[in-house]
């Protein structure tokens, strides 16, 4: 799904735009002192996609589901298919992806720098936004060590004044960047970066980062160690920047060291089997080698637990099998610009291949795409009337709307010697429909099985309106594109991974499909399929029975 285009190319700005127009810009970023080379450099635990790296080096970029290509062109100069294509490419973010090449892509790296330098070095409207020149901080400081010893030795100077000016700016822009959440957290990194760099005032820029970090401790992490936004992703990417910066440090104060081990703990529970993460609340997979060298470098005790309650997901694991439950509402509202509504959503592995996903979102995928992602149906969950199972705030174009909702209540887990259940229950539909949904997933010890019932039931106590006719539901189970699936005879499905695991699904719905899907959770955008259990339910229904009452299987035949 594409960005809606705007094919101007990135430029600076018009001199009346310019920050040299006005004097107190002028004063306060100005000329800041410039070391001669880099003193530090910092060790992100991230590892590079060697695939993206090849492609941006014979000059295919591609950031989301957009892309341009320029036989060895800066993509400075073409046109860009949007805005946010634009911005992604002054986040830097692609630098680990090159620099994962090696020694190969050196001279590459210290050219993309140096015309980046040469174009947008003093002022730029979009790049010197203070999240974006955070990223960009924190991407040279680990991974454009190529652009300062290998770059051309007369524009060295400007690199360095370039860089400076940016570490004053995240220093200026405290404020803004204390309200954009991961944004401060990478805010607060780079400046301990710029710090053990020797920019500017090395220890004046490391106090302010520590100060930043400090602060995203007390504030953005439930007390079991989830993030506030309730993404995995997210969770992940505060350990890579937060132990980054603890690295740089000289003497890290004790908050970081004591909230890292328990966002890691955090961290292993929503890991699935093949190492990545669960796809919920605009997030992707994340690499699992980076999330394993971030742990080691994490420390603590480690506490392998199997829910959080304050982050509300629920894991069920029996053999080789990995079952994440969302079982939570909406986040706090200040950190639910993001957040999807996938109420009684479920991802599932089983050894090392993932099999029910879904869609994910991740962060460089086009506004628009970001959006689609965060409906219900691009979750693996019911689906009423097509209708959304949490509300999303307009806020009348102050940022993308914040979800609203739903209540999560009846969470409830219990284990015996069959296997381990667990159930929740939304009211998303309540409203519109008169009807709570409630599911139940079931898997056995041996990791063979998973079983699930979805209920519609009307509370006792409704008193709204009641629809006329029955209410249209889907559930959907969303496959990770390496997953085959046919049709083999009614009611059923079989699902088969490329490692030779067979799994058939079977339901008492009235109808099942296998209908087109798309899987945003990975490095690019791919088309995959979705199982569709679809039929009608009865407004007045009590879920203990059909049409209320769905249930489902997948066992294990390979």
């Amino acid at each position: 799904m594409n960005a809606p285009a705007s094919p101007r190319p990135p430029r600076p700005i018009a001199a009346s735009e310019h920050w040299r127009a006005n004097p107190f810009h002028r004063i306060r970023l100005g000329e800041v002192p410039a070391p001669d080379r880099i003193e530090r450099w910092g060790r992100d635990p991230r590892t590079g996609n060697v695939d993206r790296g090849r492609d941006i080096l014979s000059g295919r970029w591609r950031i989301g589901a957009e892309h341009i290509r320029g036989e060895f062109v800066s993509p400075w100069a073409l046109t860009h298919p949007s805005r946010h294509f634009t911005a992604r490419l002054h986040s830097f973010n692609w630098l680990i992806d090159l620099a994962a090449l090696g020694p190969l892509a050196d001279v590459r790296i210290a050219a993309l720098v140096d015309e980046w330098v040469g174009a947008f070095g003093e002022w730029d409207e979009i790049a010197w936004d203070p999240e974006l020149t955070a990223e960009r901080v924190y991407a040279l400081l680990c991974w454009g060590r190529p652009a300062f010893e290998r770059g051309a030795p007369e524009l060295r100077p400007a690199l360095l004044r370039s860089l400076a000016r940016q570490a004053r700016l995240l220093m200026l822009a405290h404020g803004e960047l204390s309200e954009r959440h991961l944004g401060s957290i990478k805010a607060g990194a780079a400046l301990i970066l710029a710090g053990a760099a020797g920019l500017g005032d090395p220890a004046r820029l490391a106090e302010q980062g520590e100060e930043m970090l400090i602060e995203a401790c007390a504030k953005q992490f439930f007390p079991d160690g989830g993030h506030m936004s309730r993404s995995p992703e997210a969770l992940a990417k505060a350990i890579f920047d937060i132990t980054t910066a603890q690295d740089a440090l000289a003497e890290p104060q004790r908050i970081l060291g004591e909230t890292l081990p328990k966002l890691a703990n955090m961290l292993r529970m929503l890991r699935l089997g093949d190492g990545g993460l669960a796809c919920f609340h605009g997030g992707s997979e994340s690499s699992a080698a980076s999330i394993d060298a971030a742990l080691e470098r994490c420390g603590g005790e480690v506490r392998n637990f199997q829910f959080g309650n304050h982050t509300g997901f629920q894991r069920l694991e029996g053999g080789a099998l990995r079952v994440l439950f969302d079982v939570g509402g909406a986040p706090p509202l200040s950190y639910a610009e993001r957040a999807h509504a996938s109420a009684l959503a479920f991802e599932m592995s089983s050894e090392r291949e993932r099999l029910i996903v879904n869609i994910g979102a991740g962060r460089e995928l086009a506004p628009d795409a970001r959006q689609a992602a965060r409906a219900t149906n691009a979750h693996s969950t019911l689906s009423l009337g097509d209708a959304l199972s949490a509300a999303l705030e307009d806020r009348r174009g102050k940022g993308s709307p914040r979800l609203v909702g739903p209540t999560l209540d009846d969470v409830r887990r219990s284990a015996d010697d069959a296997g381990i259940t667990v159930q929740g229950r939304h009211d998303g539909y309540r409203a519109a429909f008169g009807l709570m949904h409630r599911r139940y997933l079931f898997i056995d010890h041996e990791g063979r099985n998973l079983r699930g019932i979805d209920e519609l039931i009307r509370p006792q106590k409704h008193k709204g309106p009641t629809p006329k006719g029955e209410i249209p539901y889907m559930i959907r189970f969303h496959l990770h594109p390496s997953v085959r699936a046919q049709l083999i005879e009614h009611q059923m499905a079989l699902l088969e991974t490329p490692g030779g695991q067979a799994w058939r699904l079977r339901t008492d719905a009235p109808l099942i499909n296998i209908e087109p899907s798309t899987y945003w959770g990975g490095h690019f955008p791919r088309d995959t399929c979705q199982i569709t259990l679809s039929g009608g339910a009865d407004p007045l229904g009590h879920g203990l029975a059909p049409p209320n009452r769905i249930r489902w299987a997948l066992a294990r035949s390979a």
